[in-house]
């Protein structure tokens, strides 16, 4: 690949191991774990239940960027612990430029920061590069029974 500019080539949209491998192969640097908010396919996988494969695919030949929802620190920590260089807040700090301006902002990222460091603290570790999936541990929602109904009211028994 002939390119003009020495800068690295990041690919966005990246949700599989196959479609990672296809990259890596053809010499992308970067990969951008997104499925774009859920945007084109609304009932696709979340860009964090994705990772894990994604990162393995890569085996260390490429970056690894994610986006997705990410509002707290602990969200960025569960990110890194999967393997990812870099975590997008692009939703996130609109929220907070549209709360408070600059000046909120400014404050709501020194509160992620505070997060991160305090989630990192009750882990045991100092940065990211001590992290790994082994500190995480898959959790099975509580159910709800009837809240995702149509018919909320229905329950069994009746």
């Amino acid at each position: 690949m002939q390119r003009k500019f020495k800068i690295p080539f990041i690919l966005k949209g990246i949700a599989t191991a196959e479609d990672t491998k296809i990259a890596v192969e053809h010499g992308i640097e970067g990969i951008y774990v997104s499925n774009h908010g859920g945007r084109q396919l609304d009932h696709g996988k979340g860009a964090l239940a994705v990772l894990p494969e994604v990162v393995e695919a890569a085996a260390g030949r490429a970056q690894i960027m994610v986006d997705g929802g990410f509002l707290r620190g602990a969200d960025i920590v569960k990110a890194m612990a999967l393997g990812a260089h870099a975590v997008g807040i692009g939703r996130l700090q609109g929220l907070e430029l549209a709360a408070g301006g600059e000046a909120g902002m400014v404050r709501a990222l020194e509160l992620l920061e505070d997060e991160i460091k305090r989630c990192l603290g009750l882990l045991g570790v100092t940065s990211y590069a001590e992290l790994d999936k082994s500190f995480l541990a898959p959790v099975a929602p509580l159910p709800r029974l009837g809240w995702d109904s149509a018919f909320p009211l229905l329950k069994e028994g009746y």
